[in-house]
């Protein structure tokens, strides 16, 4: 059986190995992991407001054009539900 304290000591050494690992991969690695992810999730947040606000102004000016996406959209999801079902 592998003691508890050896144990706890391995996941550790193997947390910080990965998290060494992401902060290698995620970009600067003078800056912590998870102000990296911060930054991330504001660029993720910021490409999302700007997709939206793209529909929105496709929707404005081609309303016929939302209304027949909405529609297949809808019906592909209708398909799904039926099948689950």
């Amino acid at each position: 059986m592998t003691d508890t304290p050896n144990l706890e000591t391995h996941l550790e050494e193997g947390i910080g190995r990965l998290q060494d690992g992401l902060d290698g991969i995620a970009g600067d690695p003078g800056a912590p992991f998870a102000t990296r992810m911060q930054g991330a999730g504001g660029m993720a947040q910021q490409g999302l407001g700007d997709i939206l606000d793209t529909l929105r102004d496709m929707t404005a000016d081609r309303p016929l054009l939302a209304l027949i996406g909405a529609s297949v959209l809808g019906f592909v999801a209708s398909l799904f539900m039926r099948r689950r079902a």
